[in-house]
């Protein structure tokens, strides 16, 4: 057997053969759940804001605050240059969600 390298990656183990359930969609979470999640969101960006303000933010912290953003039915962050502009974006999706006075009290259910 060759030795595991990044180029040659272990095989996955054989799947017995059955048939897949189809899942069930997800409820719609509590708002209070999504923007306690910004929140939580919004000091992590906050720490690598301290440690580098100007570098660019990593993708997938983008695409959490912009789906977090769709659950609460407001404008995402887009796509911030740096983590200050991704701090102050959430900041703005918090402000947005707390500012609309129907909102309701369930998040919008996250996209397929």
């Amino acid at each position: 057997m060759p030795p595991l390298t990044l180029t040659n990656p272990p095989a996955p183990p054989a799947r017995q053969a059955r048939r897949r359930s189809r899942a069930k969609p997800k409820p719609p979470r509590r708002r209070i759940v999504v923007v306690s999640e910004l929140r939580g969101l919004g000091g992590l960006v906050l720490e690598q804001a301290l440690l580098d303000a100007t570098a660019s933010p990593q993708e997938s912290l983008v695409i959490w605050a912009n789906r977090l953003a769709f659950e609460l039915g407001v404008d995402g962050v887009g796509e911030p240059p740096t983590y200050r502009d991704l701090m102050q974006a959430i900041v703005a999706v918090n402000r947005r969600a707390e500012a609309d006075p129907e909102r309701p009290m369930v998040a919008l259910p996250p996209a397929a």
